[in-house]
């Protein structure tokens, strides 16, 4: 029979068992905080290598309570005419109504290029940069461009990825016989039936890039790219999604392969948060359908109708408080 009297609990001297408690959740709680640090640490490197102008903590600019962001998307790198920007985006902020705008401008507008000739506005970033297409956008909307986003398709293909797909409502079929392989060498075609799917960024991609065929030229293009970016929006804003440290690596990641930007470290955190609290976001792609501001200028060309660009000004400077016409 054993003794219990053999036994005793047995102390560090000089330490009670309540001091050792104290010591293990110091430990404990030390531990989880290296790993926020690291993890503040890992998320800033990522936005800084992101921007080319990390460490202004001035805070979002803004023109009349307004900040606009300007969207450009391009062709990877290798391809040709590589800096032309075929996606054309203006992000509005107004941080008074909290409301959101997405404003798209075909690439296929001839507009005034500063410096330079008049010509399509894709080939402002061709010309002269970031730089320049803020000013060429600034000038045909009449409204001023706070900052830029610069990315390539691979960049969109790799986010859409890293949050483990989208799922996307598709209300037309899109066929288009002359779609480009994915080496864009000849074509390989694409068929997308009306439904509802689960698409990978590749998919993604083709879906956003389709403009021939059915796929409703630049601005049904448009009208997709602004539902990606709204889809895209709406997951990464979902808890498991960016508390996910997999996810958010992946995300980051890509940003900083793919994406350039003149937002800081610190704006890019008050875009996030500004744009998950917004009330409401508006969609607008200009066009040739009635309402969409344009005409058909010969060629390839468009002109923005009653031949000057008053009512897109227009139309931008009120974005949230005009009428709008139904989508394209």
């Amino acid at each position: 029979m054993v003794n219990m009297d053999e036994f005793e609990i047995t102390q560090e001297p000089g330490r009670s068992l309540g001091q050792k408690i104290k010591l293990g959740l110091g430990i404990f709680f030390g531990i989880i905080g290296l790993f926020v640090i690291a993890a503040i640490i890992f998320v800033w490197y990522n936005l800084a290598k992101l921007s080319v102008n990390p460490l202004d903590f001035k805070g979002l600019a803004a023109t009349n309570g307004r900040t606009n962001i300007l969207i450009l998307g391009v062709d990877d790198p290798g391809y040709p005419g590589q800096e032309l920007t075929d996606t054309i985006m203006v992000l509005s902020i107004d941080h008074t109504t909290k409301q959101v705008a997405m404003i798209s401008v075909p690439r296929d507008l001839r507009v005034p290029i500063p410096g330079y000739y008049s010509t399509k506005i894709n080939d402002a970033n061709a010309l002269g940069g970031p730089g320049l297409a803020e000013q060429t956008v600034a000038n045909t909307l009449g409204i001023p461009i706070n900052y830029y986003i610069l990315t390539d398709f691979s960049g969109l293909k790799q986010a859409v990825d890293a949050v483990g797909g989208l799922d996307v409502t598709v209300k037309d079929r899109l066929s288009d016989p002359s779609y480009p392989c994915a080496n864009d060498k000849g074509s390989c075609g694409l068929d997308i039936e009306p439904g509802n799917y689960h698409m990978n960024g590749a998919t993604v991609l083709e879906y956003t890039r389709c403009r021939k065929g059915t796929c409703g030229n630049d601005f049904g293009r448009a009208a997709r790219q602004q539902q990606i970016v709204k889809l895209l929006e709406a997951k990464v804003a979902q808890p498991k999604v960016y508390l996910n440290i997999k996810t958010d690596a992946a995300l980051l990641t890509t940003l900083r392969s793919y994406a350039k930007t003149d937002l800081s470290s610190n704006d890019l955190v008050q875009l996030g948060y500004d744009m998950k609290r917004s009330t409401q976001t508006i969609y607008f792609v200009y066009s040739t359908s009635p309402g969409g501001l344009l005409v058909d200028g010969g060629g390839s060309d468009l002109v923005p109708a009653g031949g000057n660009f008053s009512g897109m000004q227009s139309l931008a400077q009120n974005i949230f408080t005009v009428q709008l016409p139904p989508p394209p």
